[in-house]
């Protein structure tokens, strides 16, 4: 592969060469503090280095060359635009477009199965996102955005966070939006448009038990106004309801038990909490009093 483009390059760098050491530079050059002669030297410096390049280090030491000459432009001028005319030859420093583009989607691939994945194939998932935003680097060179995104990422260790401590219901997410407010606007996160639970708490002790704190419960109804459309109206009423529990944790999922048996299986990641209750959100019809609207909802808990 690198070979097909070697002879093209190679003479590219050559002449650059051959030019800076054997025939003066006819275009004007301003020399301010040395820039323009530290300039062309780095230049130089990068036209061996590229003259050399592997099929591993082709786009890095393409990109330094590419960026001397730029600098060259800038600070020594480019009177008969050959220095431009290098730069343009150089285009992408891709080596081969085609494997970049390939390259491109599997990273494209790998982000978003890691963005999807589950407590037991994060790990993996994050690793294979890595590995893939390196390999497109290696292919398609890199102005530092890959780079940052793998520093953000991290070593893909997951992390376990301690679980003792008090946590707050924040948020009721569904991808089903709804206007409960009836402002015109659907909202994905349903506590945003209930004026209603700004204080349900669960507090886990480092014994293995545990309790919620209910101190409000909202009655929610609508009215149809249209073959799909209903105005919402939510009725907040203030209780004080603790129930306790016990509860362990394996990795990432905290399974809670009520003193009737029942458990509930939580999933943590970093200082969230979530748990999927299938009829978190029900409205009934003002109506008949027996319709309803039930949407699956996702609480969100937030260690504070």
């Amino acid at each position: 592969m690198l070979k097909k483009i070697s002879l093209q390059y190679l003479c590219i760098v050559i002449l650059f060469l051959v030019g800076c050491h054997n025939e003066p530079y006819e275009g004007e050059i301003i020399i301010e503090d040395n820039s323009c002669l530290l300039a062309m030297q780095a230049t130089a410096d990068a036209a061996v280095n590229f003259s050399s390049a592997t099929e591993n280090n082709y786009s890095v030491l393409c990109q330094v060359y590419r960026g001397a000459l730029e600098d060259q432009i800038e600070f020594c001028g480019d009177e008969d635009s050959s220095l431009q005319t290098l730069v343009d030859a150089l285009g992408t420093c891709v080596l081969d477009e085609d494997l970049c583009e390939e390259a491109i989607t599997a990273t494209e691939i790998a982000q978003e199965d890691y963005e999807n994945a589950t407590d037991d194939t994060l790990e993996d998932l994050c690793n294979a996102y890595v590995d893939a935003l390196e390999y497109q680097i290696e292919v398609c060179g890199d102005d530092g955005t890959l780079q940052a995104i793998i520093d953000d990422i991290g070593d893909c260790a997951p992390v376990f966070l301690d679980l003792v401590g008090n946590w707050r219901l924040i948020s009721w997410l569904n991808d089903q939006g709804i206007d409960i407010d009836n402002d015109g606007e659907v909202t994905f996160d349903y506590l945003e448009e209930i004026d209603c639970y700004d204080n349900e708490t669960i507090t886990f002790n480092g014994d293995g038990t545990g309790l919620f704190f209910y101190r409000s419960i909202a009655e929610i109804t609508y009215t149809p106004t249209g073959p799909e459309g209903e105005d919402f109206y939510v009725d907040c009423t203030n209780i004080s309801e603790t129930i306790s529990f016990t509860w362990t944790q394996n990795g990432n999922t905290v399974a809670i038990t009520f003193s009737d048996g029942t458990t509930i299986n939580h999933f943590r990641n970093a200082d969230s909490l979530f748990v999927v209750v299938n009829d978190g959100f029900t409205a009934t019809s003002t109506v008949d009093g027996t319709s309803t609207i039930v949407e699956p909802v996702t609480y969100v808990y937030e260690k504070y």
